[in-house]
């Protein structure tokens, strides 16, 4: 292990994204906040499920060495109150996740400045609203997906982010040629631009911070992994490349799927993410992480407000 300084990487997570709350929820769809908060509170000892992000966090959390500076550091910040937030902190305890930190908003918005208060570098959450705030306060933010229906019992090993490439790991500029150019002006701009490196997306402020991570432990036993997946192919490829290079090649792996040949056949970013083992996974196109969601943890991570969506667009 190398003594190399780090800031550790603060992760804000919701109640319902920690924690499976879908049938708590139906009760405040159909009977409203204040039944809600009676059953949590009648509830409040019976451990809440675990939920999307569950077991993501339970392996980061495994990485801190006790009596050493953490390398990862988790608050609870939810739109829920202090009858839930009972029941919360009985199940962070059952589970004996050592998350401290819990800020509940009473059914207030979650606000970018909340977020930066408690020096959160990657918000998840199950709120679309929250998250464009926070995606709007410059803060790396998602949202969450259902758990995954298929082989979803917790993995052993490394925890595996994995990164979609354009609006997510890098900025919008290759996205907007697309939209504006078609395929053939996008393939002409990335090919001309191959040597010069793609601007910052939100995401990479926080693969910066798990790179510096990574950086206290030695190759062989380092737990943490990255990569990027993306539908790039051929010329395209060459560019998001450099950038890593240029960034101080900070992911692990690079998987670069393309378009099938095969008349009939598909490729999709799901297969790769199952095949690689991925924990999470961020991508800016429902598209995408819908379908992925089923077997991965998924995020759809939003553009700020202004920005024109491509959430629901096939990929280039």
């Amino acid at each position: 292990m190398t003594q190399t300084q780090y800031k550790p990487l603060t992760i804000g997570i919701s109640t319902s994204a920690l924690f499976d709350l879908r049938e708590e929820h139906e009760v405040y769809l159909k009977q409203g906040i204040d039944d809600y908060r009676r059953m949590q509170f009648q509830r409040r000892r019976d451990i809440m499920p675990p939920g999307t992000a569950f077991c993501v966090i339970q392996k980061l959390l495994a990485i801190n060495v006790p009596g050493e500076k953490p390398r990862v550091e988790v608050a609870l910040i939810s739109r829920n109150d202090i009858e839930t937030g009972i029941r919360a902190r009985y199940s962070l305890d059952h589970y004996k996740l050592d998350i401290p930190r819990i800020a509940l908003t009473g059914g207030k918005a979650v606000e970018a400045n909340l977020l930066k208060a408690y020096g959160i570098d990657l918000f998840l959450s199950r709120h679309p609203e929250d998250v464009q705030r926070a995606v709007d306060g410059d803060i790396a933010a998602c949202v969450l997906h259902d758990p995954p229906t298929e082989n979803a019992a917790c993995k052993p090993g490394k925890v595996h982010f994995a990164f979609d490439g354009d609006q997510v790991l890098f900025g919008g500029e290759s996205e907007a040629i697309f939209q504006r150019d078609g395929l053939q002006g996008f393939l002409k701009y990335e090919t001309e631009m191959a040597d010069v490196p793609m601007p910052e997306g939100p995401f990479a402020k926080v693969l910066f911070v798990i790179e510096a991570l990574k950086a206290t432990f030695t190759k062989e036993d380092c737990p943490i992994e990255t990569s990027l997946v993306t539908m790039r192919s051929g010329q395209a490829q060459i560019r998001p490349m450099n950038t890593l290079i240029d960034w101080g090649k900070i992911v692990d792996g690079a998987y670069m799927i393309g378009r099938s040949s095969q008349e009939g056949h598909k490729y999709q970013k799901v297969d790769v993410l199952a095949a690689i083992g991925a924990d999470l996974f961020f991508d800016d196109q429902t598209y995408h992480t819908e379908p992925a969601s089923r077997i991965v943890p998924s995020g759809y991570v939003p553009q700020k407000t202004g920005h024109s969506a491509v959430a629901q667009k096939a990929p280039a």
